[in-house]
């Protein structure tokens, strides 16, 4: 029964796929899955009618659902009762997180709190379930603007949110309560909860209890989630199997031993667990470890029993009818792939006798489960983890947790005893930060693999697949599904240096700078510039948890997606900061050969962070200036600017001229008239296909006779959405396209590319449509 509930899972899978992914890459795999049905599990056809006939009804399911996922509104609302759905999340000087209207549609909402007081009254005040007057704009939230990126839209659009309401004013003083349901009352308990852990537990361990605990993990310090994360370890801090059988088990132990039936018991644990899933914030994970309990503790109260694989197909099936868009929540994936694991391996690891080698398998197993999905949505793979694994797990599921709720439990009913307790708690967790600190700068931490194309995505589940069904009879069969993953795992790490395919990017980075480069064959990976914010004093009050970075936030997670190891040359046109205020960002976490930086600016970077942590990671540094150049993978790059010290450091910028896929490019950083003209003076026979307008298309730059005299195709603009500096105006745009140069800009186009082969000649692509 376990087998075939869980084929039919597969089948609902297929289903729901094909509602928003029918394409014929799809019709393969099923294609594929219907012959190993047949052929391999020897199912009838009628077998496989009904696996068809689970396929159109979850499709179905999937339809209905997006059918109903539709907005009330225009987008030209101004005034509305927003009511606080979800907990609250104040940030700093924000108010975020959804909120219900009152047409009964859920909204993202963004208020910007103006006094430190406000923000204190609001801590206190607000809570779910509280309606409140409110006036401002609905926005449509933004797609991906760059290649690989997550798309917010469409993440928001599966949880049936189409608006995000920017609120100029919220009437707090006429606030009134929606209701007094038991629901509420939950919710309102966990953020009691949360504030109370906050309050006093130290600020290194509270974000641990509060995620271990509440399932909310947005009060960890951001250095210790990357951390976490880059090991593979950061599922321990989700709420998941393992912490609802610490709770049940020790619920149900309890009971028993002050004289309560086992029947009550069981029925006690059935009222709770739907309790704690409200507790505990109702995540995927959450979701899925409390229903498959309660199936089972139901089942076991009628005196039946279910297998685990049952269970979570069963559970599988339910959740997926009822809420099909789940199916792409990361959280779901990896909570399915890594459990179905775990249970259908459970005869690999008990064949050993040793229970180290029992955790080491059972590690490893897990990490060959969410193999895939990390690959595909984050791009890079911890081999550390398998081994940390192996240590953390019994050291979270043993300790941190019972310790956790211990101490809480404790410190809530006599907080005098509760404080050593929770001083020793403090002290194991910073323990284990320290040391995932250390362990996630060793080499085998974090290994990018790039996104895998669809065929190389297939032929790693089909081996993954073939790795458990072979393992499970014997270990020497299952060594051919071994080599074949490390082959093809050994094959995309190198897939860039098999790929004749050369790139330019324009990166949207908002309003700054940088450009990525990648010759055929891995001959160069070079990024010109890194983008950046231009920082003012702000009081500490209204400092957020996590601050917004390029680097971290969009060159890096691009460079990984795209297989990228290193940067073989980081050219920072000049010291703006909008050019190159992520650097040192960059540098601390990506691998980095070269560093270059423009003649007669190296007084203006010596000072600079950057060129510290330089220093300590001993990175080649190099000044360039006109007539110096280089060649890589057949392609010439010349430095036509700075010559001389320049008043204005706009016309200081590193000015380069290379041929690439066929065409000729002058990337001009924040060159402006002046160093156009005496551009002009000295090359008076240069010519360009491909134009990078200075200084983001702003009136001081693309004066009329540069663009006469170049002669560009194509310009490309880098500029942020609605900046404020109108960037670009309005003359260079009518400049422009008066002498019949096509315009790519990234405020509308997101992220321009540029793909050639070899050194033919390519096509551009937009990000946006």
């Amino acid at each position: 029964m376990a087998r075939h509930l869980i084929l039919l899972a597969v089948s609902a899978t297929f289903g729901v796929t094909a509602h928003s992914l029918l394409n014929v890459r799809l019709l393969i795999i099923i294609l594929i899955f219907l012959c190993f049905l047949y052929f391999s599990v020897g199912l009838s056809v009628r077998a496989l009618s009904f696996h068809l006939v689970i396929m159109g009804i979850f499709l179905g399911a999937a339809s209905f659902s997006d059918h109903r996922n539709k907005t009330a509104y225009h987008g030209t609302e101004s005034q509305f009762i927003i009511t606080f759905t979800d907990q609250p999340n104040i940030d700093g000087n924000s108010l975020k997180g959804f909120i219900g209207s009152e047409k009964g549609e859920r909204l993202v909402l963004r208020y910007k709190i103006t006094t430190e007081l406000e923000q204190e009254k609001l801590s206190q005040f607000l809570r779910i379930g509280l309606s409140c007057p409110a006036e401002g704009t609905l926005q449509i939230p933004e797609k991906n603007r760059n290649e690989n990126s997550f798309d917010y839209q469409r993440y928001l659009f599966r949880q049936g949110t189409h608006w995000i309401f920017k609120a100029d004013s919220i009437s707090f003083q006429e606030c009134k309560e929606s209701g007094n349901s038991i629901l509420l009352s939950i919710r309102n308990l966990r953020l009691k909860g949360i504030a109370y852990i906050r309050e006093h537990f130290p600020e290194e361990s509270s974000g641990f209890v509060t995620a271990l605990i509440f399932g909310d993990q947005r009060y960890i310090d951001e250095g210790d989630l990357t951390n976490y994360q880059r090991l593979g370890l950061v599922h321990l801090l989700a709420i998941s199997g393992l912490h609802v059988s610490f709770l049940t088990g020790m619920l149900f132990y309890i009971g028993i031993r002050v004289g309560i039936t086992r029947e009550r018991m069981m029925m006690a644990i059935l009222l709770f667990l739907p309790v704690y899933m409200l507790l505990s914030g109702a995540s995927p994970s959450v979701v899925r470890s409390c229903s498959m309990a309660m199936l089972f503790f139901l089942l076991l109260l009628f005196k039946k029993r279910i297998s685990a694989g049952a269970a979570i197909g069963s559970t599988y099936m339910a959740l997926l009818f009822f809420r099909p868009n789940m199916l792409y929540d990361i959280g779901f994936q990896l909570s399915f792939a890594v459990t179905f694991s775990i249970i259908m391996s459970s005869s690999i690891f008990l064949q050993y006798q040793k229970k180290s080698m029992q955790l080491f398998i059972l590690s490893s197993i897990c990490q060959l489960a969410a193999l895939p999905i990390l690959l595909f949505h984050f791009f890079e793979v911890s081999l550390l983890g398998v081994f940390l694994n192996v240590l953390y797990v019994p050291l979270y599921s043993i300790i941190l947790l019972p310790f956790s709720l211990i101490s809480l439990l404790i410190h809530l009913l006599l907080p005098s005893f509760g404080q050593p307790l929770i001083s020793l708690l403090n002290f194991t967790f910073v323990l284990c930060n320290k040391a995932a600190d250390a362990a996630s700068e060793l080499p085998l931490a974090s290994i990018p693999f790039g996104k895998p194309p669809f065929l190389m995505m297939l032929l790693l589940v089909i081996s993954l697949i073939g790795l458990c069904l072979t393992w499970e009879v014997s270990f020497e069969k299952s060594k051919i599904w071994c080599g074949m993953i490390i082959v093809l795992l050994l094959l995309q790490y190198n897939l860039q240096r098999f790929s004749p395919f050369g790139e330019v990017q324009i990166i949207d980075v908002g309003q700054g700078d940088s450009i990525l480069i990648i010759l055929p064959f891995n001959r160069g990976n070079y990024l010109i510039d890194t983008g950046g914010q231009i920082t003012f004093p702000i009081d500490k009050w209204a400092i957020k948890r996590k601050k917004f970075n390029t680097a971290d936030d969009i060159i890096i997670p691009l460079l990984k997606s795209k297989g990228i190891h290193q940067l073989d040359k980081l050219i920072l046109t000049h010291p703006d900061a909008d050019h190159m205020g992520s650097a040192k960002e960059l540098i601390d976490n990506f691998k980095v050969a070269e560093i270059i930086i423009g003649g007669w600016s190296e007084e203006e970077y010596r000072d600079m962070d950057l060129i510290t942590v330089a220093r300590e990671k001993k990175m080649k540094m190099t000044v360039l200036k006109r007539g110096d150049q280089w060649v890589a993978g057949g392609a010439r790059f010349a430095v036509l600017s700075p010559f001389k010290q320049e008043e204005n450091k706009n016309d200081s910028s590193i000015v380069l001229f290379t041929e690439l896929g066929g065409v000729s490019w002058l990337l001009t950083g924040d060159m402006g008239e002046e160093g156009e003209r005496e551009l002009l003076r000295t090359f008076p026979q240069l010519q360009a296909d491909i134009l990078k307008v200075g200084h983001h298309g702003s009136k001081t730059s693309s004066s009329a006779p540069f663009l006469e005299q170049l002669q560009p195709k194509a310009a490309l603009i880098s500029v942020g959405k609605d900046n404020r500096y109108g960037h670009p105006h309005g003359d260079v745009i009518g400049n422009l396209e008066g002498n019949g140069i096509k315009v790519f800009r990234t405020d509308k186009d997101g992220s321009i590319i540029y793909k050639y082969y070899k050194s033919n000649s390519g096509t551009f692509r937009k990000t946006l449509p």
